[in-house]
């Protein structure tokens, strides 16, 4: 089951990335078209304008994009500060503590040395404690969204450039061939 939800999240990362351009490693759109406001008729937009316009209304996180894959990290938390500055303003309480733990799980994941089988195995151990945490503190009622999406956006947020992307999918294709098991009892951290 965590494998197909994996391979789910993945296959929609991927086609997030494609649909947006990949990722050129700059955080501003670049040129004109990026205020929020759509192009007039005959003007087309690049894929760096159309994720700048989508940012500026705020129908999309403005998130760092820069070429470096772990990116910044100023309070050494394990969490890009871009995310972690999303994720506080979203979330409170048990709630936050459970993204963030699957965030820093996730980070993790793109920076892992895919060579060492049981460093992969233990960052993979860490995605499901996090991600068994999320399900067990969204629920879905009461205004609180449902868990599977809480874990697709994080793992969206955190493979948003083509590098981390690509770093990302390379974790997972070193875990082909492996197995695991669902973490019982209390995973949040």
């Amino acid at each position: 089951m965590l494998k197909t939800i994996k391979m789910v999240l993945i296959a929609s990362l991927v086609g997030s990335i494609v649909a947006c351009g990949g990722g050129d490693g700059n955080s501003s759109g670049g040129g004109g078209g990026g205020g929020g406001t759509p192009p007039g008729p005959g003007v087309t937009q690049t894929p760096a304008e159309k994720i700048a316009a989508l940012e500026s209304s705020g129908e999309i996180p403005k998130l760092e994009r820069g070429p470096d894959i772990s990116g910044p990290d100023s309070n050494t938390s394990g969490v890009r500060d871009d995310i972690e500055s999303i994720l506080t303003a979203e979330y409170t309480g048990a709630q936050l503590a459970a993204v963030l733990q699957t965030a820093k799980a996730l980070q993790k994941a793109l920076l892992v040395d895919t060579e060492d089988i049981n460093a992969v195995k233990a960052v993979d151990r860490d995605i499901s404690r996090g991600i068994s945490c999320i399900f067990s503190k969204f629920n879905g009622a009461e205004g609180s969204k449902q868990p599977a999406r809480v874990g697709q956006e994080l793992e969206s947020m955190t493979a948003n450039t083509k590098d981390r992307l690509l770093a990302y999918l390379k974790y997972n294709k070193a875990l082909d061939g492996t197995s695991s098991a669902w973490p019982e009892g209390d995973t949040c951290e």
